[in-house]
C-alpha cells in the first residue's frame, strides 16, 4: 500500500524531514550527497573532522563512498539496492550509528536515496562498559590443588552472568587437566528461578566431560531449591573440607 492522505498543507517538503528529528541526508541517483538536515549538520560538524574536513558546506557534493574504507563495497550495496537497507557502521572507531538508507522512488524508477544515521556510540560504549563489569565480576577460577579447580559464585546469579562463567569454566577445564571442580555458593546473594536448572546443566556437562562436582557453602534456602539436582553430588560445608576429601582420594589411588 502506499502513501495516504495529503501534505498540500505544508509548503516546503524540507519541514517535513526537520519534524522528524532524526539525522537524514539525501543524495542523488549517484550517491552524492545534495542536502542534510539540521540534526545531520550538528552529527556531520562530529564527524568530518575525522576525515579532515573542517567546513561541514564541503559535504554537498561529495560521494557517499568517500567515508566508507573500502568505496567498491559501498557502491555494489547501493547499486543492488532496492529496498531499505540497514547496518551498524563504525566510523574511525570514535562514532557508531546505525544507519538507514532506502531508495527513492519515482514511477518505479530511482531517482535518489535517503540517508538516516542514528548516533548509538553511547549506548555502545555502555553496553561494553557493562559487559567488561559482569566479565569482571562473574567470578575468579582458581586452582586450589592438582588437577582441581574452584568455582566461588559471587553476587547476583543472572543469565548474563552464568552463562560467562560457564563458558569461562568449561574452557579453563578444556585447557587444563581437570578432573575436580568445587563449586562454592556462600557468595550467592540473589537468583532467578533459572539458577537451579543452569546448575544443573553446569554439573552434567562436568561430568560429561568426565569431572566430578563438589558443591559448598550451599544456603538452606538455596539448598531446598536445589535438593533435587544435587542428590547425586557431593556436598561440603567448605572448600577446605572438599580439597581435604579430594586429598584422601588421591592417596588412595
Amino acid at each position: 500500500m502506499g502513501s495516504i492522505g495529503k501534505l498540500s498543507s505544508i509548503t516546503y517538503p524540507e519541514k517535513i524531514v526537520e519534524a522528524i528529528g532524526e539525522t537524514v541526508i539525501v543524495a542523488d541517483v549517484h550517491y552524492n550527497i545534495t542536502w542534510a538536515n539540521s540534526e545531520a549538520v550538528k552529527s556531520l560538524e562530529k564527524i568530518l573532522p575525522l576525515y579532515d574536513i573542517h567546513h561541514v558546506e564541503d559535504v554537498i557534493g561529495m560521494n557517499m563512498g568517500d567515508f566508507h574504507e573500502n568505496p567498491d563495497y559501498q557502491e555494489e550495496i547501493m547499486r543492488n539496492l532496492t529496498e531499505t537497507h540497514t547496518s551498524r557502521i563504525n566510523i574511525k572507531d570514535t562514532y557508531i550509528a546505525d544507519i538507514v538508507i532506502s531508495p527513492i522512488y519515482d514511477e518505479n524508477i530511482i531517482i535518489g536515496y535517503v540517508v538516516m544515521l542514528m548516533d548509538v556510540t553511547s549506548v555502545i560504549k555502555e553496553e561494553r562498559r557493562n559487559k567488561f563489569i559482569i566479565e569482571e565480576l562473574s567470578g575468579p577460577i582458581l586452582h586450589v590443588w592438582d588437577r582441581t579447580l574452584a568455582l566461588p559464585l559471587i553476587g547476583i546469579i543472572d543469565d548474563s552472568r552464568f552463562q560467562i562463567i560457564l563458558q569461562k569454566l568449561l574452557s579453563q577445564c578444556s585447557n587444563e587437566d581437570t578432573d575436580y571442580v568445587i563449586i562454592d555458593f556462600s557468595g550467592v546473594k540473589e537468583w532467578n528461578s533459572e539458577f537451579p536448572t543452569q546448575i544443573q546443566q553446569l554439573i552434567s556437562t562436568l561430568t560429561l566431560m568426565g569431572i566430578e562436582s563438589m558443591v559448598v557453602g550451599i544456603k538452606p534456602i538455596l539448598a531446598r531449591n536445589l535438593a533435587l539436582n544435587l542428590k547425586n553430588v557431593s556436598i561440603y560445608s567448605t572448600t577446605k573440607a572438599a580439597i581435604k576429601k579430594i586429598i584422601e582420594k588421591s592417596e588412595k589411588e
